[in-house]
């Protein structure tokens, strides 16, 4: 075999062949400029590169010449006929006579010799080179060392070629999986969120479906809520399912991507939210979990039996979290909409309660006066008088109004409401969870400085939120262009007794000098659609805990409010 490497033709084939590692875009084109050495070298009948399928582990005909096309693809089990001997032991073989060897397969007419080397790449053999002529004796031992060499090379060839193409590929997914990202997470509708979600799974994998299904754990259930490619009904059709009677029970059961190489088989024919009769053979479960726990499945499917690699897998398991966490936000996202449309009509019902509550208190105490001088006129009627039983209805009427105008007062009182223990610093850190979204979306950097001392106040956790929530909804108008609202919390002593001091402080433009000693009035508001109750609402809240507000310094520079709570002892 030395001497063949001194041999010019050899070292010419070898020399393009190797040239092919860089110059080919693509597999094919590699496989092209392979074949053209063997028939320059060997002038052959008929030629083949056949490659091991690592999804079969069957060695097919990758790309032939003298072969019809029919016999692309068939695939032969390592082993067998003359070229899967090769691709299971690894040594080359010459056959001057394949009509009389026993382990000759038939696939074409008129071949009578044959050489056949492997291919090997890192100890691995991943396919042969065969080569036929159509008369017997037609090979010498120093065309299959030639072979063997060619085989080598085109070996290592291919192996780059591949890489680079993954390599390719993966970038192309990197790119598409950003790019997704992106989307997701500036997505806040929900149904948008999973259509968006399986459209790309799609995209990214090459996949014919994907389905969406979300984990219920306090039922144990599944539920589908999006397919692609697929018909609606198939949607419509599944409500919630039992994991025994679902395909995501084994991913959701170990928390890890489950692979499912055939569904077509009987085995899966009872399970509710398999596609039947789709088109599809294998599927991979890829569980979505958020801080541990399995939210949803993401399920692939593939229509012809595939087996995923690992760059599959780790893709469809990165983007399974992200579209768990994205997820989250959505719900986080929705929460404090729904919280701010709370505040807003918990503002207007206040606003109505406190205007019952005025005309109550004006009509009371005219009607008192009545009632009073009513009594004092002494109309003693006979109960035979007709006067007599007016008097009485008068009388009855009187006291319901008065009965009502305490019921509007008392009503218009607001309730403490359940008070327990909160740690401070988490109350604070959970309010900004819940706005850090629309936070970022106005361009405004919120930053929460803890004391560092695990301190507790008592009250009712949803209306301190609301405090919260107002005077930071109230710090952004006061940006419209974006700027820095900052929340500290600190200790301190007074007369004996340990306060918390919270600091809501904002870049805005300041509150103007004529309102800031009024600001905390009812009815009074510069904002063109508020109804001037936000801050009343908010001081009358933190008096019922026996704390207070005031406006430690405001100005051009931006506003600083400060919240005062008696500690915990």
């Amino acid at each position: 075999m030395h001497r063949l490497i001194d041999n010019p033709e050899t070292l010419l084939s070898l020399y393009r062949i190797s040239q092919s590692a860089t110059s080919s875009a693509t597999p094919q084109e590699a496989y092209s400029t392979i074949m053209a050495e063997i028939q320059r070298l060997f002038a052959p009948k008929a030629a083949a590169i056949s490659l091991i399928n690592p999804n079969s582990s069957l060695l097919e005909i990758e790309y032939a010449l003298g072969y019809p096309s029919d016999t692309s693809q068939l695939g032969i089990h390592p082993g067998k006929g003359l070229s899967g001997r090769v691709a299971f032991n690894g040594e080359p073989i010459l056959c001057n006579d394949v009509e009389n060897d026993p382990r000759y397969v038939k696939l074409i007419d008129g071949v009578r010799s044959k050489i056949i080397a492997p291919m090997t790449s890192g100890g691995h053999i991943i396919g042969v080179l065969s080569v036929a002529r159509a008369t017997i004796d037609a090979f010498s031992y120093p065309e299959l060392d030639q072979l063997t060499l060619l085989a080598e090379e085109s070996a290592q060839v291919l192996q780059n070629v591949w890489q680079r193409r993954q390599l390719a590929n993966q970038s192309e997914q990197l790119n598409a999986l950003i790019e997704v990202s992106q989307n997701i997470v500036s997505n806040f509708e929900t149904q948008e969120l999973w259509s968006t979600v399986t459209e790309a799974a799609m995209e990214l994998t090459q996949a014919r479906l994907c389905t969406l299904q979300l984990f219920d754990k306090k039922k144990g259930k599944v539920r589908m809520l999006q397919a692609m490619s697929y018909e609606n009904e198939f949607i419509s059709s599944q409500g919630e399912i039992e994991l025994s009677e679902s395909l995501a029970g084994s991913a959701i059961r170990t928390k890890r991507q489950v692979e499912f190489p055939n569904i077509t088989t009987p085995d899966y024919k009872d399970l509710q939210d398999v596609p039947h009769d789709s088109g599809v053979t294998s599927c991979l479960s890829t569980p979505m979990i958020f801080e541990g726990e399995v939210t949803g499945i993401l399920n692939v499917f593939t229509r012809e039996r595939h087996r995923f690699p690992n760059s599959e897998r780790r893709l469809l398991q990165a983007f399974a979290d992200l579209a768990a966490v994205a997820a989250q936000n959505a719900e986080l996202y929705n929460r404090v909409f729904n919280s701010e449309e709370r505040l807003r009509k918990s503002e207007r019902l206040t606003t109505l309660g406190l205007l019952s509550a005025e005309i109550a208190h004006e009509i009371r105490n005219p009607l008192t006066v009545i009632k009073l001088l009513f009594s004092s006129l002494d109309l003693n009627y006979e109960p035979s008088d007709p006067r007599y039983k007016d008097k009485q209805v008068i009388k009855e009427k009187f006291n319901q109004l008065e009965e009502i105008v305490s019921k509007v007062l008392s009503f218009g009182k607001a309730p403490e409401g359940i008070f327990t223990l909160w740690d401070v610093d988490e109350l604070v850190a959970d309010t900004c969870l819940l706005v850090r979204h629309k936070m970022r979306q106005l361009k405004i950097d919120l930053e929460h400085q803890p004391s560092g001392t695990k301190t507790r106040v008592n009250g009712n956790k949803g209306q301190l939120q609301q405090v919260l929530l107002n005077l930071i909804i109230n710090a952004s108008d006061a940006m419209p262009e974006g700027g820095r609202l900052t929340i500290s919390t600190t200790t301190e002593k007074r007369d004996k007794n340990k306060i918390v001091i919270i600091y809501i402080e904002d870049s805005g433009s300041g509150i103007p000098e004529n309102l800031v000693e009024h600001v905390f009035d009812s009815f009074l508001t510069d904002k063109p659609q508020g109804t001037g109750l936000g801050l009343s609402i908010v001081k009358r809240i933190l008096r019922t805990h026996h704390g207070d507000i005031s406006v430690s310094k405001t100005g051009p520079s931006g506003t600083t409010m400060r919240i005062v709570l008696p500690a915990h002892k």
